[in-house]
């Protein structure tokens, strides 16, 4: 648990990444792409704590079964 900001900082890098440069891609001006991106890191990143709650919720589902 020592190492969750570090992993937290680190996926934040690699998140911000990849939206960014899907945003760069998908908008041919550059502008609205900027404009776009704290809008698609917001779906970026919900999205990916709602799968991260639903893998736990899953994995405490399973472990009691087992």
């Amino acid at each position: 648990m020592k190492d969750l900001p570090i992993h937290l900082l680190l996926f934040a890098v690699v998140g911000l990444a990849i939206v960014g440069l899907n945003a760069v891609f998908a908008d041919a001006d550059d502008a609205k792409a900027l404009k776009s991106l704290p809008r698609r890191l917001l779906w970026f990143f919900a999205g990916c704590g709602v799968l991260a709650v639903l893998m736990l919720l899953v994995e405490r589902v399973f472990a009691r079964v087992g």
